[in-house]
C-alpha cells in the first residue's frame, strides 16, 4: 500500500488529484489481492488502472505539448512503456496466470512512485512558468 505524502506533490492541484487517484487504484487492487483473493476483482481494478492512467498521462501530455516542454518524447515514451508492460501482465492475468498479480502489483507500485518523484518533477517548472498551479 502507498499512503500519499507531500513528497509525491507536483505541486500542481488537477496532477495531484489524478496521482492521488492512481494511488487509489493501486491501493484497491492490493488491498483485494491480499485480503479478498478475488481474482474477479483484482482484474476489475487493474481494468480501471489502465484506463486511468490513459486519462492521466493524456492530461500530462497535453500540458506538455501546450507548454512546449523539452523532454516531452522521452516522458511519453515512459508513459508509453508502462502502458504497454501493463496491458501485456493484464492480459496474462486474464489468461489464468494469477500467480502474475503480485508481480503487476509490485511493479506497479515501484513504477508510479518512481515516475511521479523523479520524472514527474522535471516537468514542474515548465509547468509552473506557463501558470499552471
Amino acid at each position: 500500500m502507498i499512503e500519499w505524502e507531500d513528497k509525491f506533490s507536483v505541486g500542481i492541484s488537477e496532477i495531484d488529484e489524478e496521482h492521488k487517484k492512481l494511488i487509489d487504484i493501486l491501493n484497491k487492487a492490493v488491498f483485494a489481492n491480499e485480503h479478498n483473493g478475488n481474482t474477479v476483482e483484482t482484474l476489475e481494478i487493474l481494468g480501471n488502472m489502465i484506463e486511468y492512467s490513459r486519462k492521466h498521462f493524456s492530461t500530462e501530455e497535453t500540458y506538455m505539448l501546450k507548454f512546449k516542454f523539452p523532454d516531452y518524447q522521452l516522458h511519453k515514451n515512459e508513459h508509453l512503456d508502462f502502458t504497454d508492460k501493463t496491458i501485456r501482465n493484464y492480459r496474462n492475468f486474464i489468461s489464468g496466470d494469477y500467480q502474475i498479480a503480485n508481480e503487476i502489483l509490485e511493479y506497479l507500485k515501484q513504477w508510479l512512485i518512481n515516475h511521479i518523484q523523479v520524472t514527474d518533477k522535471r516537468y514542474i517548472d515548465c509547468f509552473k512558468k506557463n501558470g499552471l498551479i
